[in-house]
């Protein structure tokens, strides 16, 4: 059997047995199969060893790339144990890499808030607003649509675009309430709330108009919140899931673990203490805040004024030469 039979029929399988719940998913996993496929010339996956594995790991430089693609070939060798292919799983012969944690930066209140205060128009408030106090995902927060606002007080986020189709409701923060009732009166059921762009008339009107009817792109909620943050004065790469970040870490410390891990949505309450247990900005800086030892810094740093006043003479007796 060549490899690239091997992997229509592994998909074909775990979406039927439920493991696959979105074409993303499958999207990452082809990605990664086709490129082992390529690299051992389209081989049965019966021959194939830890070498042919090792081989295709080295595509990937970053010690977390490394280990997410080694998750999909095990999985797969995996099915070829228990469809009788195989008698051992070849990556399991290989070691799995470290994780390295993730070098994201956190915003901190000061920032958030200056983040909201700088959107301008009603687009970027709505992206701003339902990200920061809703904490909504990227995929989640362009999927929205004005039917997801039905019920009053709450925002329904649907299977259809929750990562792996775990729907949940959130509640509507006091903050928020405003932004949810423009939604509600303007939005019929179908139209998305960050609807996709065009130029209305390229070359002659350089004004946008909306589709609503159509969702945004991940890139151009990326650019809007770069440009918010541009003009509220924060530096630094900014992207869309710092709203989330933000979200997270004041939730969690407002109403606790449990009630934060149903809103985010997260699957294990492991994922959810990244945001209780690790120590924030915020943090920190009141932690800093009136931190006095009691040192003189003029006194200790600078010389007495006589000094600088009356500089050091020669000795008596010498001749200037």
């Amino acid at each position: 059997m060549r490899f690239d039979i091997a992997i229509e029929k592994y998909i074909e399988d775990q979406w039927a047995e439920g493991r696959f719940n979105s074409a993303s998913t499958e999207r990452n996993y082809r990605l990664t199969l086709c490129a082992h496929a390529g690299d051992i010339c389209n081989r049965d996956p019966r021959y194939t060893n830890r070498d042919d594995v090792k081989a295709t790991l080295l595509r990937w430089r970053h010690p977390n790339s490394r280990r997410k693609n080694r998750s999909i070939l095990k999985a797969f060798y995996a099915w070829t144990v228990q469809e009788g292919m195989r008698k051992d799983n070849p990556v399991e012969q290989t070691r799995p890499t470290k994780q390295r944690p993730p070098d994201t930066r956190r915003l901190t209140r000061d920032e958030v808030v200056r983040l909201l205060n700088a959107a301008t128009t009603e687009r970027e408030r709505r992206a701003l607003f339902l990200g920061v106090f809703a904490g909504l995902r990227n995929a989640e927060l362009r999927g929205l649509q004005g039917r997801h606002f039905a019920r009053t007080g709450v925002i329904e986020v649907s299977p259809e675009i929750a990562k792996g189709k775990k729907g949940r409701p959130i509640p509507v923060a006091p903050e928020l309430e405003p932004i949810v009732a423009r939604i509600r009166a303007a939005l019929d059921p179908d139209d998305y709330v960050l609807p996709h762009q065009y130029w209305a008339d390229p070359g002659v009107c350089t004004q946008k108009a909306d589709d609503p009817k159509r969702p945004s792109s991940s890139q151009a909620l990326r650019k809007l919140m770069q440009d918010v943050a541009k003009r509220a004065g924060i530096p630094g790469r900014i992207y869309p899931h710092q709203m989330r970040h933000a979200f997270g870490e004041q939730m969690v410390r407002h109403a606790g673990m449990r009630q934060t891990q149903a809103m985010m949505g997260h699957a294990d309450g492991r994922t959810t203490e990244i945001y209780a247990g690790r120590t924030t900005l915020d943090d920190m800086i009141a932690a800093i805040s009136g931190f006095r030892i009691g040192v003189s810094i003029e006194r200790t740093f600078y010389p007495p004024n006589n000094v600088l006043a009356n500089p050091v003479e020669a000795p008596t007796g010498i001749e200037p030469v």
